[in-house]
């Protein structure tokens, strides 16, 4: 079942989805953004909030919110994570996209996907369609793109995300979501989580998170999660994960690729997908100023995604769209508790 909310004081456009499955699991989703804003799992205790997220337009559009802007649970494009320097070169030619992050490009630039007011369809009790169109020089990437995102939550407790996109023009492509997990509720971090990742190589980078160009094996390393471990036992030595992991999908087969667990709550987490990397990120730099819920390490970002400044690296696949092509990813989390 899905209902429809006010999820704004001011621009009657921007709507709030309410999914709800038949074991009582909820989604809610707005078209700014096409944002997860909140997603409730039934304990035996309580409906338990397990991302992080606001209850209205206005703290999305904050001051307060955007000062350190965390993108939470926002659809981020045209291209996710980082290019270097914002440069990119098509068929011999230089383009110059924002460069929002120090000198480069960051989860689509000022104003990306993530600030959009999206265009939305119930096309069952299950399934949302959030539909935007990025006009040629948008941002100055080049081509018309249109991009559908569909929402759908299953019987089986499984919130999937499907991805498409056209563009008529070549044009980088690499789209996210950039949802924030904690299953304690807010009432501790997302240290005592335990994160399993099947994964043996990260993407290189130097100290500003830019690609080397080369991959890092992960085995007996800090960077580990083949077997599940607490996000915690090695977070003095790394101070904060923020790391593309090279996922064994290739970018095209569907296939689970990692699991979260808090003790706790007894919840789990199965994130199944056919990208090609899954940044983690534990967000150390989370700050939302005033609010004490949403600080360090308040919740983790597993971002399943193609690889960060594909475009400028000849071994990275994935980095662009071509005119006549359909870009298709799914990633799909999976709940059990």
């Amino acid at each position: 079942m899905i209902q429809t909310q006010a999820f704004s004081q001011t621009n009657p456009t921007v709507k709030l989805f309410v999914i709800t499955n038949k074991n009582g699991v909820c989604a809610k989703i707005t078209n700014y953004g096409a944002i997860l804003t909140s997603l409730k799992l039934p304990l035996k205790s309580e409906d338990r909030e397990v991302v992080l997220g606001f209850d209205s337009l206005e703290d999305y559009q904050s001051e307060v919110y955007l000062k350190d802007y965390p993108y939470f649970g926002a659809i981020i494009g045209r291209f996710a994570n980082r290019i270097n320097q914002g440069k990119v070169t098509i068929a011999g030619k230089g383009i110059q996209l924002p460069t929002n992050h120090g000198k480069h490009l960051l989860h689509g630039g000022h104003s990306g996907f993530d600030k959009q007011i999206w265009e939305a369809e119930i096309l069952s009790e299950s399934k949302l369609q959030l539909s935007l169109h990025s006009k040629d020089g948008d941002q100055n990437f080049p081509g018309n793109m249109k991009i559908n995102v569909i929402y759908e939550l299953n019987n089986d407790n499984e919130l999937a995300i499907y991805y498409s996109a056209t563009c008529d023009k070549t044009c980088p492509i690499n789209l996210t979501s950039h949802t924030y997990f904690n299953f304690t509720g807010g009432k501790e971090n997302i240290l005592n989580h335990e994160l399993q990742i099947d994964s043996d190589k990260i993407i290189e980078t130097n100290y500003e998170l830019i690609p080397t160009g080369n991959f890092a094996e992960v085995k007996n390393s800090t960077y580990d999660f083949n077997s599940k471990k607490k996000l915690n036992r090695d977070i003095a030595i790394i101070e904060n994960y923020d790391d593309c992991y090279v996922l064994k999908t290739e970018g095209e087969t569907l296939m689970k690729v990692a699991e979260l667990y808090e003790e706790k709550s007894n919840i789990r987490m199965d994130i199944s997908t056919d990208f090609a990397g899954l940044q983690v990120y534990t967000g150390k730099f989370i700050n939302v100023e005033r609010n004490d819920k949403f600080g360090p390490f308040s919740g983790i970002a597993l971002e399943t995604q193609d690889f960060p400044d594909a475009p400028n690296q000849t071994n990275f696949p994935h980095g662009l769209i071509h005119p006549g092509e359909v870009y298709e990813h799914q990633t799909r989390y999976q709940f059990h508790f």
